[in-house]
């Protein structure tokens, strides 16, 4: 399940880099800020749209035909209504930026929740099934198709419309191939009863997913307000490819274990260990992709972006530095809703975010880059709480999280170092001559020092790998 999640997150955002590069050749920063302001409303209406209710049949040992048909046709009048308030509300964002283009543009870009409604159900499918293997195929070639389309229309100088509808047809092909891929159809056997048996835990979900998605959306919509669209353009790539190595580690490996931590539930022993064993791999992965992400920033943005994004590699460097333990700040959620406890996800997301966006319209009068340092201070923090929190409901004590992260914060420091004096006493060095001695110095060093500390998540790594290519011969 691992193995193919990371190929769907990795081969999905391989090819988004792909395209970003030839649309950076085409569309200038303000182009890509017009859409990044917009990815509030999107995220918030997914979260509305879904209500919850996907995590809540993923959790459920069993569940019948009448459930899916339930949440099926509720998840299209959600989206319908929602669709049709932000229609009608469309003129207030271009009044907002005073950017009459934004109208038409957020009516088609809102488009991409109101179809994503109809292949909800078939994700789910694919979840409990644990098959990660046909999500992946169905997502990649979404991702190719609309990123071919997106870069033919930014050539032919269609503008900002090339991002706008590389979103519609992504979303579009993913949820055509869902129906063909999965033989699933709704039936008319339903009754309340199912809402309301899902309600109490799918309600604390969704809560929590508008909070969450005001907490990591809103920035680029301030900064549009406030600074230009420009600004947040910069902001929106800066921020990318941090979030980019976060969804291919932290979601990948969340991914898999949701449904994981679902069956091993009632045997408390063994899902510690299991949660354990995600924090290391987390630990393991994570930590290095995050130094590697700093010290390459800057050959990283301009080969793929162009010189006027420029500005956004110190974004991405303070970025990265404050999302350093994220990959393994995702490993909280599954086990919290695996264990019913929404109200604690609700409660600590609350808090986090109002501090975040309080702490956020103080730090904007210093700039962007305060703003993103500042944000990341927060996540630091937050992550250590409900970590310790989260080892109190498994009986993980924080001795055991300091034993299972800091050995491999450690090697991951030690091992960058050199890289780091390098990049220092080699800057007249080619750029990517540098950046390639970097990754190369690096990852052996790493490896290295790993394999010699008796490191048994690189074991596990070498056997998986071993295991899998003796399947393939």
């Amino acid at each position: 399940a691992l193995f193919w999640s990371l190929i769907d997150k990795g081969g999905f955002q391989v090819i988004q880099l792909l395209v970003l590069f030839f649309l950076t050749r085409e569309l200038t920063k303000d182009e890509f800020g017009t859409i990044a302001v917009l990815g509030i409303f999107t995220a918030i209406a997914t979260i509305l749209q879904d209500s919850g209710f996907t995590i809540g049949l993923i959790r459920k040992k069993e569940v019948s035909q009448a459930e899916y048909s339930w949440v099926f046709y509720f998840n299209i009048v959600v989206s319908v209504s929602i669709y049709l308030l932000f229609f009608v509300s469309a003129p207030l964002i271009g009044l907002f930026y005073d950017n009459p283009e934004l109208t038409n543009l957020s009516r088609f870009v809102f488009l991409t929740f109101l179809i994503n409604s109809f292949g909800i159900v078939q994700n789910i499918h694919l979840i409990r099934q644990m098959n990660f293997k046909t999500n992946a195929i169905i997502s990649l070639s979404a991702s190719i198709i609309s990123g071919i389309v997106a870069i033919l229309m930014a050539y032919s100088g269609y503008g900002v419309w090339a991002l706008a509808v590389q979103m519609v047809l992504q979303f579009a092909t993913r949820n055509l191939l869902l129906w063909i891929f999965i033989r699933w159809i709704p039936s008319l056997s339903f009754s309340y009863t199912h809402l309301r048996d899902l309600l109490p835990f799918s309600a604390k979900l969704t809560i929590t997913g508008i909070i969450n998605q005001l907490g990591s959306n809103i920035q680029p919509t301030i900064i549009g307000k406030f600074f230009t669209l420009g600004q947040a353009g910069l902001y929106s790539q800066g921020i990318k490819f941090n979030l980019i190595t976060q969804v291919i580690i932290g979601d990948s490996i969340k991914a898999a274990i949701l449904p994981m931590f679902t069956h091993i539930n009632d045997d408390p022993e063994r899902r510690t260990r299991a949660f354990r064993k995600a924090v290391r791999l987390s630990s393991f992965i994570g930590f290095p992709v995050t130094l590697l992400l700093i010290i390459l920033a800057k050959p990283i943005v301009l080969t793929i972006l162009t010189d006027e994004f420029i500005e956004a590699i110190p974004i991405l460097q303070i970025a990265a530095l404050g999302a350093i333990f994220f990959c393994i700040n995702t490993m909280n959620t599954p086990i919290l809703q695996a264990l019913g406890r929404s109200g604690d996800i609700l409660k600590f997301d609350i808090a986090r975010n109002i501090i975040i966006i309080s702490a956020m319209f103080i730090a904007i009068r210093y700039g962007v880059l305060a703003l993103v340092a500042t944000m990341g201070l927060v996540n630091i923090i937050f992550f250590i709480i409900q970590l310790t929190y989260v080892g109190t409901l498994i009986n993980y004590s924080f001795r055991q999280i300091i034993a299972d992260i800091a050995p491999y914060l450690g090697i991951a420091i030690g091992a960058f170092i050199p890289a780091v004096l390098l990049g220092y006493f080699c800057h007249d060095m080619n750029l990517y001559i540098l950046a390639v001695i970097q990754t190369a110095l690096s990852g052996i060093l790493y490896l290295a020092i790993s394999k010699l500390s008796g490191s048994a998540v690189l074991d596990d790594c070498i056997n998986l790998v071993k295991h899998l290519l003796k399947i393939k011969s």
